[in-house]
């Protein structure tokens, strides 16, 4: 089985959505981290770079962005959930090492399963062997994931390894005017501010109500200003 084939019966929720992207990830607290994916993304760096942090500070969508741009430089690429995939068998890693990128996002879901981390192993070498990039991304560090085969979790540090703590409530207000400008709109402070003090969640879901919101105001031919989104949003 081919890795072409490998992706092509994976079910849909594994695509890259569009707006993951590195222009569109606000990175102030992980420069390095970015820089090193993004030298993963052009076959460069590190072989292997693992990130974890709470949902929500950016970990999938940085994981996307290294598939977007290794598109953009001619590389072939796979993005794998494995949350999403774990019910599958671990025979979906066959053949991978052929790809010059591998993102393995939510690796928590596998951890401790015998079958899944053996075959995680295997993949690992072949990669390091054929002169891969590995981009790892958890909820958890290596060390905290309650990986059981202790090959694996050797290999988990071998590389380079970064931790996301939370973001406070000022980045998150950072980061959605980034997002704003980036899609062609203004989103003033008070505005922003006022989105983060009402949306119970993490930076995902602010993201999804600003997109909301972005159409709505495209829609309406208005602003973005605190009536508005009340409005729109039934606050």
């Amino acid at each position: 089985m081919t890795s072409v084939q490998v992706v092509e019966q994976l079910p849909l929720s594994v695509q890259l959505r569009d707006d993951a992207t590195f222009e569109n990830f606000y990175a102030q607290q992980a420069v390095e981290a970015v820089a090193q994916i993004r030298l993963a993304a052009s076959a460069q760096g590190d072989q292997s770079i693992f990130i974890s942090g709470p949902e929500g500070v950016g970990c999938s969508h940085l994981l996307q962005a290294a598939c977007h741009e290794a598109q953009s430089n001619q590389l072939n690429s796979v993005y794998l959930p494995l949350d999403e995939l774990v019910m599958y068998s671990p025979a979906i890693f066959e053949s991978l090492e052929d790809l010059p990128l591998i993102a393995l996002d939510n690796v928590q879901a596998i951890a401790g399963k015998p079958k899944w981390e053996e075959a995680l192993f295997h993949l690992f070498n072949r990669v390091r062997d054929a002169g891969g990039r590995l981009v790892f991304a958890a909820d958890k560090s290596p060390s905290e994931l309650g990986v059981k085969l202790p090959d694996l979790l050797t290999r988990l540090q071998w590389g380079l390894v970064y931790r996301f703590d939370e973001v406070d409530d000022d980045f998150k207000v950072a980061a959605m005017q980034n997002r704003a400008q980036n899609r062609g709109f203004e989103l003033g402070p008070e505005v922003a501010k006022y989105i983060v003090r009402h949306v119970d969640g993490n930076m995902g879901k602010m993201f999804e109500v600003l997109q909301q919101l972005d159409s709505a105001s495209l829609s309406a031919q208005r602003k973005l200003t605190r009536p508005f989104v009340k409005a729109v949003l039934n606050w």
